[in-house]
């Protein structure tokens, strides 16, 4: 055997069921009875299968760590939230939680950030908008620094709630 062929063999794509007579709950494995649950002691694989600890955990810290490194990525802060929301929030309730209160909590800095910067554009021309406009930059900064907390709180098992957040979506 060639080593493209072992190597191909250590990680085998599992095969779906075929239709047809005789091939409800078949699997390559075999690990499924007749009515296609799983024997006793199987993985469960699917939307429905609880998340494992530390795959729960770790989401629920990615959740607020997220915005942070989207900013690396172009700045859609709440993209990162939402993705984990979608990954693992039908699955575990916590990370459901943490990822719509990190959503929540990024849609407010957005609404916040965008009125800053209308109510500083009309005030620029008396002036004052030039010192106001400062905001719209530190008001993201804030968040971020509020993220990073929010994290290392969560990654401590403490539980973390965060400021001056609209609850937009639950």
């Amino acid at each position: 055997m060639s080593t493209d062929d072992q190597h191909r063999n250590d990680r085998e794509i599992p095969s779906y069921p075929q239709a047809g007579p005789g091939a409800q709950g078949a699997s390559p494995q075999g690990s499924y009875q007749q009515g296609g649950h799983p024997q006793q002691g199987q993985p469960v694989y699917g939307n429905n299968a609880p998340l494992n600890p530390e795959y729960e955990r770790q989401l629920v810290c990615a959740a607020h760590w997220s915005p942070i490194a989207s900013v690396l990525l172009g700045g859609m802060t709440f993209f990162g939230p939402l993705i984990v929301l979608l990954m693992g929030g039908g699955r575990s309730r916590a990370v459901r939680e943490h990822a719509i209160d990190a959503l929540n909590f990024q849609i407010t800095v957005w609404i916040a950030t965008v009125a800053v910067i209308l109510i500083s554009l009309p005030l620029m021309l008396v002036l004052v908008g030039f010192v106001t406009i400062w905001l719209a930059g530190l008001i993201p900064l804030a968040a971020l620094v509020v993220h990073g907390l929010a994290a290392i709180k969560v990654a401590a098992g403490e539980p973390y709630s965060y400021p001056f957040t609209w609850r937009i979506i639950r």
